[in-house]
């Protein structure tokens, strides 16, 4: 593995363990990261994140996520497959969430890319409250109801906002714990890239 991969991987993992320490709303009195593998999903301690982020993006096989059934605001149904070709942005918000709503400008601009699909899921809210909060705030892109927290329990959110960063293929690289911001956003796309480019000189 070169050594410029290695840089950008510890970077990273200094970046994500510091801005979840600023910019996590807790929905429990635990701080957790998560960290999917291809048999569970786990958590692991914030101190360890470090070693979980290193491992997840040099050395391990990939992991692929499975279909998922999304409800839409409308109340109307769609899959996680329906986005292939595209990279996803599985973002876990709620309206109370402060984090959540500074970083929802950015989700609706990246949304707006042809090669980003930000699929944007409210959990444990009714769809009236965010259908509102959506309305009102004048987003474009697309919102999704988890009113029972199922999907957000699946992939172990303990807090808002969480994102996962899919691969257009629906590998999974990356859950981000904390408020996305541009350079964020970017350092974890030119990751992905890094790992994708690496792969084809191996």
């Amino acid at each position: 593995m070169n050594m410029k991969h290695n840089r950008r991987g510890w970077i990273l993992a200094i970046t994500v363990i510091l801005l979840f320490l600023l910019t996590a709303c807790q929905n429990t009195n635990e701080t957790s990261t998560t960290e999917l593998t291809n048999d569970v999903t786990t958590e692991s301690e914030t101190e360890n994140s470090a070693t979980s982020t290193e491992a997840t993006t040099e050395a391990y096989e990939p992991f692929y996520v499975e279909d998922l059934e999304l409800t839409k605001l409308d109340g109307s149904k769609t899959t996680l497959y329906a986005y292939e070709g595209q990279t996803i942005v599985l973002n876990f918000w709620a309206t109370w969430c402060t984090y959540c709503v500074q970083e929802m400008p950015l989700l609706d601009e990246m949304d707006k890319r042809d090669d980003i699909k930000v699929i944007a899921i409210s959990v444990g809210e009714d769809a009236e409250t965010v259908r509102k909060y959506i309305e009102d705030a004048g987003y474009e892109f697309e919102v999704f109801l988890d009113e029972e927290g199922t999907l957000a329990g699946k992939f172990g959110v303990t807090g808002f906002p969480t994102s996962l960063f899919i691969g257009t293929d629906f590998e999974y690289f990356y859950t981000f714990p904390g408020m996305l911001e541009q350079s964020t956003f970017d350092s974890v796309l030119e990751a992905i890239d890094e790992i994708i480019e690496g792969r084809k000189s191996e």
